[in-house]
Formats: structure tokens, C-alpha cells, sequence
């Protein structure tokens, strides 16, 4: 690599650093709202008006429906309802979780009675 080239390439990751830093820093302020997350689901148009759904951290298609307006308002309610989700099932896990130790427990006294 000639030596100006290498000279510019290092004076510009060094930019590219100090905006990262810059940015990072600007968005720790306490009035600036960062910008949104993308989206969990995307909407893929297949052909004849029929779009696919498709999970963006796995890449799975969900579902797919016909027009536009419904695909994007059945995206728009499958992320609702993964945010609801993921709570509802933190708490059946909670649930779960203490009836299993309840019941072990149980069986122990029981037969720890009987000796």
C-alpha cells in the first residue's frame, strides 16, 4: 500500500472514531432522545401483492398477507404483542419456576416424614 494512501486511511479511521465518541456522548445528554430501534418485523413484498413477514433477528417469515395496509398493521401488531409477550412470559417462567421448587420440596418432606 504507497504510504499516502495508508496515511489517509489512518487519518480517517481516526475520524471515524472521534464521531462514534461524538455521537455516543451526544446521546448521553440528558434532553436528546435517541433514535428509535429498527423494527422486529420486515416487510418483504413476494409478488402480487402478497408480502412476507419476516422476523428480523431470525430471519424466519412469520406469516404473509395480501396488500400493503394489512401486511405493515399485522407487522405493527406482532411486535406489540412480542413486547407483551416477553413479559407475560417472564411471568409464567416465575410461575413455573416456584411451583417445580414448591413440589420438589414437597416430595422431600414427604418422605423425608416416613424415615
Amino acid at each position: 500500500m504507497h504510504s499516502s494512501f495508508a496515511k489517509r486511511c489512518a487519518i480517517l479511521e481516526g475520524l471515524r472514531e472521534r464521531a462514534r465518541i461524538a455521537t455516543a456522548e451526544f446521546y448521553q445528554k440528558p434532553d436528546v432522545i435517541p433514535p428509535p430501534l429498527a423494527p422486529l418485523i420486515v416487510v418483504h413484498p413476494i409478488g402480487n401483492n402478497t408480502f412476507s413477514l419476516i422476523n428480523r433477528a431470525t430471519g424466519v417469515v412469520v406469516a404473509e398477507r395480501f396488500g400493503h395496509n394489512e401486511a405493515t398493521s399485522n407487522a405493527r401488531g406482532l411486535e406489540a404483542k412480542a413486547a407483551q409477550f416477553s413479559i407475560k412470559q417472564f411471568g409464567q417462567l416465575l410461575r413455573n419456576g416456584t411451583l417445580r421448587i414448591g413440589t420438589i420440596l414437597g416430595v422431600f418432606v414427604f418422605f423425608g416424614s416416613h424415615l
